[in-house]
């Protein structure tokens, strides 16, 4: 089961400036490493990598300022983090 959430985290492959406040994106948490990693896909541009928890929201907001996602909502997809492949279904 995937959920919705937020991160300000700078994505450079979509041209974000290291130094500079990147966009507020929504991103689909697809899995979640079962210690601090979620696979992420950005609505954006549909391209899949891995965030820290950390650095994804419930809602639109920059880093610091809203609830934490609660990456323990999404299932520990060890598939995924054994042969880095999303199975869709």
């Amino acid at each position: 089961m995937s959920c919705i959430a937020y991160t300000d985290y700078p994505m450079f492959h979509l041209d974000d400036k290291s130094g500079e406040l990147a966009p507020i994106r929504e991103v689909e948490v697809i899995s979640y490493d079962g210690d601090k990693y979620c696979v992420v896909r950005v609505k954006e541009d549909g391209s899949i990598f891995n965030l820290k928890s950390g650095y994804l929201y419930n809602e639109p907001v920059r880093l610091g300022e809203g609830t934490q996602f609660n990456r323990h909502s999404v299932v520990v997809d060890e598939f995924w983090w054994k042969t880095k492949q999303v199975i869709s279904g």
